[in-house]
């Protein structure tokens, strides 16, 4: 099968997103679940460590759809919303897609380009979901979005 001119994160990237995720929880001593999407919010792959609370992969795709759904770290997202939570109230329940905006989730990047994203849930506080998120996205430096 041949791919597309429009580069997407593949299921391998997804898997190695997860393996360097689940190393970075495990240096910091947290049970965590990490989900990797491609960059319209799709799921790709989740992997839930023994012990991490059940809900954490729900937690991690959300926050993984809204990376990728704003092309930026739920880091920034949660700092650019503080100050307007009705929209992030609105946003979070529009459609079909459920977002977090809490940290934890980071775009995965490709020549400079979005492909996907992956969220991380379960290391409390959540600056440790973001560390483990940074380390399973490749540390990327992330596109200028809206």
């Amino acid at each position: 099968m041949g791919r597309s001119a429009v580069s997407a994160l593949s299921l391998e990237q997804a898997r190695g997103c997860i393996g360097r995720g689940i190393a970075k929880a495990r240096e910091l001593g947290f049970l965590v679940a990490i989900a990797g999407g491609d960059e319209a919010g799709h799921l790709i792959a989740c992997d839930r460590m023994d012990g991490a609370l059940w809900v954490t992969p729900e937690i991690a795709r959300a926050k993984a759809n809204a990376a990728a759904g704003f092309r930026a770290s739920t880091l920034d997202l949660e700092e650019r919303f503080t100050k307007r939570m009705l929209f992030a109230d609105n946003v979070a329940t529009l459609g079909d897609y459920a977002f977090v905006f809490g940290r934890g989730g980071v775009p995965v990047v490709e020549d400079g380009r979005v492909v996907g994203a992956v969220g991380v849930s379960g290391a409390v506080p959540a600056d440790n979901d973001h560390a483990i998120a940074d380390a399973a996205a490749g540390h990327p430096v992330i596109p200028k979005s809206h």
